[in-house]
C-alpha cells in the first residue's frame, strides 16, 4: 500500500485520472511548471530528461502526449525526489517514468553523452546573494541558485542532448539575454520564444524558449500569454 507521510495529501490532476502526492506546507508545484509543459513539444517514442523535476507534474502530465515516450525526473532534494517516485507508483507509470535522486551537474557521471531528444527545465532565477532567501529550503532551492546556476544547466544540457535534439525552459524575461547568450554558448540555438505577461497591458515577466542543439539561426517569436 502507498504511504504518504503526515504533511503530504494525494490530489487528482484532472488529466486522464492521474494524481500526485503534494506537501501540505512547503513545496508545490506552480504555474509555471503548467505554462512550461504546454510549451513542450514532444514527438513518439522520444527520450526526455527534466532537470529539477520537484514533485514530478511535468513527467506525469508529459507522459501520454506522445506514444513510448521514456521520461527521466532528476531532483536533488531527497525528500521531493521520494514524493515524486511514489506519484509515478501510484498511477502505476514506474515503466514509462524514472525518478533519479541526483545533483543534476554530476549526471556526466550516470549517463553517456547524446542520449536524449529533449530536456526540459524550469532553472531557479535569482543568484546568490541577491533577494530574501526563502526560509523552507525546498522553495529555496527551487527559486536561487543554490544547488547549480544556469551555466550548469545549460553545461549539461549540451552534453545530454542529441544533435538537434531540443530544449524546453521558462525563465524571467527581464533575462532573457542572458539565457541566449548562454545557450549559444553552448552551441543551443534559440529557436521559438513565447512571452508571459501577468495581464494585459503590463509587461512580461517570464518566457518561454524552445532551443535546439546545433540548429540553424532562425528565431520566431509567437503570441504571448496573458495569465490573467
Amino acid at each position: 500500500m502507498l504511504k504518504l507521510n503526515n504533511n503530504e495529501k494525494i490530489e487528482d490532476l484532472g488529466d486522464k485520472e492521474l494524481k500526485i502526492i503534494q506537501a501540505r506546507d512547503s513545496y508545490r508545484f506552480s504555474v509555471d511548471s503548467i505554462l512550461l509543459l504546454n510549451f513542450i513539444r514532444v514527438k513518439n517514442y522520444e527520450k526526455i530528461i527534466d532537470l529539477g523535476t520537484g514533485s514530478g507534474i511535468i513527467p506525469l502530465l508529459l507522459f501520454g502526449k506522445r506514444k513510448g515516450l521514456s521520461i527521466y525526473g532528476i531532483e536533488i532534494q531527497k525528500d521531493l525526489a521520494d514524493m515524486a517516485r511514489r506519484s509515478v507508483e501510484l498511477n502505476k507509470l514506474q515503466n514509462y517514468i524514472t525518478i533519479i535522486q541526483e545533483d543534476f551537474r554530476n549526471l556526466k557521471n550516470i549517463f553517456k553523452n547524446q542520449q536524449f531528444d529533449v530536456v526540459i527545465s524550469n532553472p531557479p532565477y535569482i543568484s546568490l546573494g541577491q533577494g530574501k532567501v526563502n526560509p523552507s529550503s525546498s522553495r529555496a532551492i527551487a527559486r536561487h541558485e543554490i544547488k547549480g546556476d544556469l551555466e550548469d544547466i545549460i553545461s549539461v544540457s549540451n552534453y545530454l542532448l542529441k544533435n538537434k535534439g531540443r530544449i524546453y525552459l521558462i525563465y524571467k524575461s527581464s533575462k532573457l539575454v542572458k539565457l541566449i547568450i548562454t545557450l549559444k554558448k553552448y552551441s543551443i540555438e534559440p529557436k521559438v520564444v513565447k512571452f508571459i505577461h501577468p495581464r494585459q497591458g503590463e509587461s512580461a515577466n517570464l518566457v518561454l524558449l524552445e532551443g535546439v542543439k546545433k540548429g540553424k539561426e532562425e528565431l520566431k517569436i509567437e503570441d504571448p500569454i496573458f495569465q490573467y
